[in-house]
């Protein structure tokens, strides 16, 4: 279920603090560590590199303007993907 229209965006506090330092351009970082996957995408981290934490990794994101709006946990994907094993033809004697 979407998140209702007159709620704002949610930022954790750690996101908060990386918006303030980007825009008072002190915080020249190649890339952006975010812990908290249930955060959104704010506008000023566009075209910027993003690492997102997964439990165990970094997954490394190029953040685009589209993005903006979206989940950071989008993203990153925690599941193994799984495929189903193919079955082996039996060979004609």
């Amino acid at each position: 279920m979407a998140r209702s229209r007159w709620k704002l965006l949610y930022f954790s506090n750690s996101v908060w603090k990386k918006i303030f330092l980007i825009k008072k351009r002190s915080f020249k970082r190649y890339y952006k560590t975010i812990y908290e996957r249930s955060s959104n995408v704010p506008k000023c981290f566009k075209f910027l590199y993003i690492r997102i934490h997964k439990g165990n990794v970094f997954r490394k994101l190029w953040s685009m303007p589209y993005l903006e709006g979206f989940k950071f946990g989008e993203f990153a994907f925690t599941r193994k993907p799984y495929h189903f094993p193919l079955k082996k033809k039996k060979a004609k004697k």
